[in-house]
């Protein structure tokens, strides 16, 4: 029987339509055919090689991966992996790389021996590899500014660097009405984003990721845990049977599955941090008699223009009314100044309360001057005046310089200078040029300011703390 020309091509187009509709996968979208590389693209390194060298660990730069300090490198995989390195008595080296395709790349050809960037058995990472048994199991939170709301049906913004996609970019802990959008940053870039109020849209972020950023990032909320959990792995080459017997030996060590929870909760414990506020309780609302030292602070707080139930504000946050209060770093007394600066105001060793209460005073007067002209409105000048009580004025001056830079307010605190504030916690900021005065408890100061305002707005009878 013979075939026409046309039946040919309509017989071609019939067979591509079969294999382009073979090729979609059963979620629905479609998806290019990965290509493999085979055998002979690997290079041929496993454990006896990494020995004679040093091992190399591919990390996503994230404080839960990997994260330089000034004279430390932070992360609890790379804390682990050191760990590892050290029972193997191999040298170690972190390798950061931003570009998930880069650091399979690297993987393949030897550049790196391991991915460490919270991956599991199923995600982006492990087709074509091979994976370690999971160190840790984690589940799906959301994260959205302070008074957002979070529904299941929103459409939601997550990762693509995200432990619960498949290497196909579908979900894989069972809330399939969820409409993603996924972001090539990492879950630390998208969360910051979300603070700066850069997106709208609600962040679904792993629980370990919440637990630890929610210590040191207040202009987040992190909610609403759900779906099924799922053990986080590392990766290696599939032709390094030798390094994964090794890792998957360690991994199964009693003594270091306990010190592996330790250094869990270590970076989870923070969680319950947030939103602390010091107990009003003893505090007589409209009173003239708040404390005992009622009569030094109007004294004082009327020499040098100030309201003297703040002064009274400052001294409960600080010390809960004790003169013999000492901070862990040295601050002392009941307005818990450091030595030096009051030093600076005239306080001398044996100045007793009086003394610290003028100091703090004088203190206060002078950082209100420093703001005087810059910040012209008095709700917004009190508060950079108790940020840098608190924190000192070199680290506010720092918060200006970074709110500049991201585009926000420098001379208005609320939503600007206070959420730059919260950054120079992270070493992405704080080890800016702008940073002068480095590394910053930027969520204390965000918390103190908020605290001390709301006390003092409730001492004087009228609570202006910020729902």
């Amino acid at each position: 029987m013979r075939t026409t020309h046309g039946e040919l091509l309509g017989t071609g187009l019939f067979a591509l339509l079969l294999l382009a509709v073979a090729l979609l996968p059963a979620g629905g979208g479609f998806h290019f055919p990965r290509l493999d590389h085979g055998p002979k693209d690997l290079v041929d390194r496993d454990l006896r090689q990494i020995h004679k060298d040093t091992l190399r660990v591919l990390v996503l730069p994230d404080a839960l991966s990997w994260e330089p300090r000034p004279g430390a490198q932070t992360g609890l995989e790379w804390e682990l992996l050191e760990r590892f390195a050290r029972w193997e008595k191999v040298a170690i080296k972190p390798i950061p790389v931003s570009n998930r395709d880069s650091m399979l790349m690297m993987l393949r050809n030897g550049q790196g021996d391991i991915i460490a960037a919270q991956t599991t058995a199923a995600g982006w990472a492990a087709h074509g590899n091979a994976c370690t048994q999971g160190y840790r199991l984690v589940a799906c939170m959301h994260a959205n500014v302070p008074g957002g709301k979070t529904q299941s049906s929103d459409s939601l913004l997550m990762s693509s660097w995200s432990p619960f996609l498949d290497t196909l970019g579908r979900l894989v802990t069972g809330d399939s009405t969820w409409r993603i959008k996924l972001e090539p940053g990492t879950p630390e870039e998208l969360l910051t984003a979300l603070a700066l109020g850069r997106h709208k849209m609600s962040l679904l972020v792993s629980d370990a990721t919440a637990y630890m950023e929610a210590k040191r990032l207040p202009l987040v909320e992190f909610k609403d845990r759900t779906g099924r959990s799922v053990p986080l792995v590392f990766v290696v080459r599939p032709n390094a049977s030798k390094l994964l017997h090794a890792m998957d030996t360690w991994l199964a060590l009693s003594p270091e599955r306990e010190v592996r929870t330790a250094m869990i909760e270590a970076y989870v414990n923070g969680l319950d941090t947030r939103k602390v506020r010091a107990s009003r309780s003893g505090l007589a609302l409209g009173s003239n008699s708040i404390s005992p030292f009622d009569s030094l602070f109007q004294l004082h707080a009327d020499s040098s223009s100030l309201d003297w139930k703040l002064l009274a504000a400052v001294a409960y946050k600080e010390s809960s009314f004790d003169t013999s209060a000492v901070s862990y770093a040295g601050a002392g007394g009941l307005m818990q100044m450091m030595p030096a600066t009051a030093a600076a105001m005239g306080v001398s060793k044996n100045g007793g309360v009086d003394g610290h209460i003028r100091g703090a005073s004088q203190y206060l007067h002078t950082l209100n001057g420093i703001w005087q002209r810059e910040v012209p409105r008095d709700d917004q000048r009190l508060k950079f005046v108790l940020a840098a009580y608190n924190a000192g004025p070199g680290h506010v001056k720092d918060a200006q310089r970074l709110a500049r830079t991201l585009g926000l307010d420098p001379t208005r605190w609320d939503g600007n200078v206070e959420r730059a504030v919260v950054l120079l916690n992270r070493p992405r900021y704080f080890t800016l040029p702008l940073a002068k005065n480095g590394y910053c408890r930027g969520q204390d100061v965000y918390w103190y300011v908020r605290e001390v305002t709301g006390l003092f707005g409730w001492l004087r009878g009228s609570d202006t703390e910020k729902k």
